[in-house]
């Protein structure tokens, strides 16, 4: 549920900030409508990034399972960032998959719900913890 408003907020978030109002008409070939669907796949990947991340352990915190535990992990999530950085930024991946250059701005929400889902999990498994 939190990944998917995460998607959907970061979605309306590039397009109003890009000056769009609700109701306006938007085609798909729109500059700032493929920023907003790019800022949407890319909060997916990162908070898909987060969650496989909280995924190693139902009860332990991520501080205490490590990050590096797993290299297979590690190495998918490297392959993920650079295939999203390429779909972000690269000309050809614009062409290809329709997508459009992210602002800083979009990278700093992202980077607000990734946190918030981080902290919310580890409450949630602070709780289990504290109960068993």
């Amino acid at each position: 549920m939190i990944e998917a408003v995460a998607a959907m907020m970061t979605f309306f978030f590039v397009l109003q900030s890009g000056g769009w109002t609700y109701g306006q008409p938007l085609l798909p070939s729109d500059f700032l409508y493929m920023q907003a669907t790019t800022g949407c796949l890319s909060a997916i990947i990162v908070m898909q990034i987060v969650n496989v991340f909280l995924c190693r352990s139902a009860t332990r915190s991520v501080c205490s399972t490590g990050l590096f535990g797993n290299q297979l992990i590690v190495w998918g999530v490297v392959l993920e960032i650079t295939l999203m950085l390429i779909i972000d930024y690269t000309p050809w991946g614009h062409v290809i998959l329709g997508t459009a250059p992210l602002a800083g701005r979009v990278w700093l929400c992202l980077g607000l719900f990734a946190a918030g889902m981080l902290l919310l999990e580890e409450a949630r498994k602070e709780c289990v913890r504290k109960l068993s």
